[in-house]
């Protein structure tokens, strides 16, 4: 037992100090994700997306013509937030006579992910005002007879930012609600780690699991996870009713997903633990199960920090998918056929993991019957020789 213990802490610190050195290469969000939506389709809202573009902390992923809802734009994270170029853009700092605002429409679902993107638009609409006010005619030294002019002289372009989810700053909104869901999961995560130990241990393992359907087996998880969604939805309802939480979405669209994401849980924490002899040993495996979620989930730090491979592994994660579910639900407010890829890509993997806990326990159960058949075979041959031997005397 000592040796498997040093093996487990040599394991974590290579895990820690290896794998998420290559996970997170960066302490800062490079080539953040941005959709521009382009109002003047101009060369003066070309020439700013250009800019934008070749900034190394904005990738320009998505640019649009016409109207649309930022919010729905960011969903499954594919971008940071909108960027909105108004109508008008070109003429109005050609005239001269007022500033012209974009706007920023942030996704600050996470709040470490827009930091270095606020000062690169301020930074570029700030270098883009001045060649503009040095190149118009007369310059800088040519300055309106009113306010509105002269700050059009001297700022001819501004950026204006917009929260889109959580614009008061609310705690439950962010902090509260990821460590509900964290250590909600971890105790429900913590209890199907230890049930394959706890089944061998008490000698029904191979007398009755083994000898009755898989079914019978990932039903043992079911009633641990319908106490995970009622106790979630319980502590979110009074939150919400105390106006500590804004839920934006719909609860019968959100609660179906909650009680998925915990049957992926313990799927997923059966098959880690298929090999212990005891709770103990299956408790340990907690490490892998929630844990990544909570840091690659985007609940501590931008989802920006991880390469684009290790965003996409970590979407086999449960934490990493309910995480996603509540931005995308709760905080945009975003119905089902906006999130149905995501839904439908979750429940192919949970056939996935359902087929490989069936080969897994297909594979054991082979092998009972071939040692249940090995015994009769021996025991046959033992009686077959006590009877010989009586013969003879």
């Amino acid at each position: 037992m000592a040796a498997k213990n040093v093996e487990a802490l040599f394991a974590a610190q290579f895990f820690v100090s290896v794998l998420f050195s290559i996970a997170f290469s960066h302490a800062t969000v490079f080539e953040a994700p941005v959709a521009v939506i382009d109002l003047d389709a101009t060369r003066t809202s070309a020439f700013l997306i250009e800019k934008l573009n070749a900034s190394p902390y904005i990738s320009v992923r998505q640019v649009l013509h016409s109207p649309a809802r930022a919010i729905e734009l960011t969903r499954r994270d594919v971008v940071q937030g909108g960027i909105y170029l108004p109508p008008g853009l070109q003429a109005a700092m050609l005239r001269g006579d007022h500033s012209v605002r974009i706007g920023y429409l942030a996704d600050d679902s996470n709040t470490a992910q827009n930091g270095e993107l606020y000062s690169t638009l301020n930074e570029i609409a700030a270098s883009i005002g001045a060649e503009v006010s040095v190149s118009r005619a007369g310059g800088v030294s040519s300055l309106g007879k009113n306010t509105a002019q002269t700050q059009a002289t001297l700022s001819p372009l501004r950026v204006s930012f917009r929260y889109l989810t959580n614009p008061t700053g609310q705690a439950a909104t962010a902090t509260v609600i990821n460590f509900l869901f964290f250590f909600s999961l971890m105790y429900q995560g913590m209890t199907c780690l230890m049930l394959i130990g706890r089944l061998r241990v008490t000698r029904v393992w191979e007398s009755q699991v083994l000898s009755g359907p898989v079914l019978a087996l990932i039903v043992r998880i079911v009633p641990y996870s319908l106490v995970f969604t009622a106790a979630v939805g319980t502590a979110m309802a009074i939150l919400i009713v105390f106006g500590q939480l804004r839920f934006a979405g719909n609860i019968f669209v959100f609660f179906p997903l909650l009680f998925l994401c915990a049957l992926v849980n313990g799927m997923l924490a059966m098959l880690l633990s298929w090999r212990c002899a005891n709770p103990g040993e299956g408790a340990s495996f907690m490490i892998w199960l929630v844990p990544p979620g909570f840091i690659l989930g985007g609940a501590t730090m931008a989802l920006g920090f991880a390469h684009d491979w290790v965003r996409a592994l970590s979407q086999g994660v449960p934490l990493v998918r309910l995480f996603g579910f509540w931005r995308d639900i709760g905080l945009r407010g975003l119905d089902f056929n906006a999130i149905s890829g995501s839904v439908g890509w979750f429940l192919l993997y949970f056939v996935f993991l359902a087929i490989l806990l069936t080969i897994r326990f297909r594979m054991d159960e082979l092998k009972r019957r071939s040692e249940v058949r090995a015994n009769w075979r021996a025991l046959g041959e033992t009686g077959r020789g006590s009877q010989l031997s009586i013969d003879r005397g």
